[in-house]
């Protein structure tokens, strides 16, 4: 069986890049399959490894078309990741090009669903479930969203939890190694940037006495935010920050967190935050990885955390509910047996959501798919789109002015 795996790549610097490359290595090394990717650019050059077998110019509809033609003549599945600002045209829209010009199965894995989406974002969703042998999500309540708001067969969608890596270091040797020993640590990683809620951890840390507590926010500015704005924003928490005088309470380190880097700092700390301040946040990888190294996690109620969280396995706080995360903090802090039994809760969730675990799981599914390769076309009651939903796609392109080959590349 030979694989084709779409999706941005390493060594552009996002999360579905890092997924992508996970995946790939969760594929190759669960089996002899042959695995290879084909890489979205933004445009810019980029060193790509070996894997890599072609790439397509985001805001170019012709590599679409040509791709689905290149992919027919090499491979037997086709794996996509989707996400809207990856791809060209109106919220992504050209990959339906490609989509449509396949002749092999196709398995699409949705990283954000929306339950409000636009006109044009929810035909893409149906467009791409349509054509796909099998849809898979990395939360329950993705399935729910699809099945109720996209009107989706539930039976064409598999919940594959988001892959973590495997951690080596126990915390006393990540914690020297950063030589933080004395340290009692929270952490928050990932791109900088508007909307993750930083500010409302910060205004909790400023509440926490303990003079052996240390906030660290590892990672670099998101390219998109330092393009528009530079570093005003990361400037704009170092001043908060300096405001409430906890600058001995509070790191930044304005470093992108490879594999290595990102695992220790992961193992050393003792607590996690992930304060986003809007509900409708469908995966994290970060705090997927958190839960894998076996922090206590503490996080505000959006989707994916409830999912995640559910068992105990963490502690939920309000939106922008600075006083509610400070008070869990302290708890946290005077009770080290409490600390360590969210620790060994978030631990042996992480173990069953490790990539060498759940790559078997993706494999197995990519087996069924190509062995299988006609579910929609030989059943046509499993069709994912009803009449209703025909005439509204039907509707929607007779009233535009423009074929989606010649849609706005901006997203």
């Amino acid at each position: 069986m030979k694989i084709i795996i779409i999706g941005t790549y390493i060594p552009r610097r996002c999360g579905i890049a890092t997924f992508t490359n996970d995946l790939y290595k969760s594929l190759v090394t669960n089996s002899d399959e042959t695995v290879h990717v084909l890489a979205i650019s933004d445009g810019k050059q980029m060193p790509y490894p070996m894997e890599v077998k072609r790439v397509i110019d985001q805001f170019n509809p012709a590599d679409y078309l040509k791709s689905a033609e290149w992919i027919n003549q090499h491979y037997d599945l086709c794996i996509i990741q989707h996400e809207f600002g990856i791809f060209g045209g109106e919220s992504g829209v050209y990959i339906n090009q490609l989509v449509e010009a396949l002749e092999i199965p196709l398995i699409t894995n949705f990283h954000t669903i929306l339950d409000h989406p636009t006109q044009q974002q929810e035909i893409n969703i149906v467009h791409l479930a349509k054509k796909s042998s099998q849809i898979t999500v990395m939360s329950k309540k993705s399935t729910q969203i699809l099945i109720d708001v996209y009107h989706l067969n539930p039976d064409k969608i598999v919940y594959i939890p988001h892959g973590v890596p495997e951690f080596s270091l126990s915390q006393f040797q990540a914690k020297e190694k950063l030589g933080l020993l004395n340290k009692k640590i929270l952490l928050s990683f990932g791109f900088l940037g508007r909307g993750k809620g930083y500010e409302t951890a910060i205004e909790a840390v400023s509440k926490i006495e303990d003079t052996d507590f240390l906030y660290i926010i590892l990672g670099t500015t998101h390219p998109n935010v330092l393009k528009q704005e530079g570093e005003d924003y990361r400037d704009e928490l170092i001043q908060h920050v300096e405001a409430l005088q906890i600058k001995d309470k509070v790191k930044f380190i304005n470093q992108f967190a490879q594999d290595d880097l990102l695992k220790t700092y992961l193992s050393a700390c003792d607590m996690y935050v992930s304060p986003y301040p809007n509900a409708n946040q469908i995966s994290s990888g970060t705090l997927s990885f958190a839960m894998g190294a076996g922090a206590a996690i503490l996080s505000t109620p959006y989707w994916y955390a409830v999912d995640l969280l559910s068992d105990g396995r963490g502690i939920l706080f309000d939106f922008k509910d600075a006083n509610a995360l400070a008070k869990a903090i302290k708890e946290l802090l005077a009770n080290p047996s409490l600390l360590a039994n969210y620790r060994k809760k978030a631990h042996d969730m992480g173990q069953t959501m490790t990539w060498k675990s759940l790559g078997l799981k993706h494999l197995d599914l990519s087996k069924k798919v190509v062995l299988d390769s006609s579910i929609v076309n030989s059943n046509p009651s499993q069709e994912l789109l009803d009449l209703s939903w025909q005439k509204k796609i039907l509707k929607l392109n007779l009233n535009k002015s423009k074929d989606i080959t010649t849609a706005d590349p901006k997203v």
